[in-house]
């Protein structure tokens, strides 16, 4: 469940771990997302943003950038922020080679080139850009999906 309250144009960044995060570290990872998020800033600005896990396997970090856009700075020290919670936890966050699917409530990582061969199954779409794709239409069916 998405827990914001953001707008659906929000944009947003989608890291997803190669393993199902355990409750006790999604409670720790939560309280250092709280506090890049609450730091996170473009050019001086304070973005207006949030930070949360989705699915057990999802970090998102979003942006309404109708108050202050993310700079390419901005992003940069997100990407170093993921870096860290790799390096620290010992997960893989930035691997694009990989994909969640889901048939039957079973969630099953599957590589990104044998994605087509679940056409039967549901995929978490790693390509939206907004929280009202993340909303609406990011879990779709194989056969559905616009890669």
């Amino acid at each position: 469940m998405i827990n914001t309250q953001l707008p659906n144009t929000t944009r947003v960044w989608i890291y997803q771990s190669q393993t199902e995060l355990s409750a006790d570290l999604q409670a720790t990872i939560q309280k250092d997302l709280n506090l890049f998020i609450s730091n996170w800033a473009a050019h001086g600005n304070e973005l207006h943003g949030d930070a949360f896990i989705v699915e057990n396997y999802f970090i998102v970090l979003a942006v309404d950038e109708s108050k202050v856009g993310a700079s390419g700075c901005s992003i940069d020290s997100s990407t170093r922020f993921i870096k860290q919670l790799e390096k620290s936890y010992g997960i893989s966050l930035l691997n694009r080679l990989y994909v969640l699917t889901e048939l039957d409530g079973k969630k099953e990582i599957v590589h990104f080139a044998d994605v087509k061969d679940n056409a039967n199954r549901f995929i978490y779409d790693p390509l939206v850009t907004t929280l009202g794709e993340l909303r609406e239409n990011w879990k779709v069916k194989v056969t559905d999906w616009n890669v």
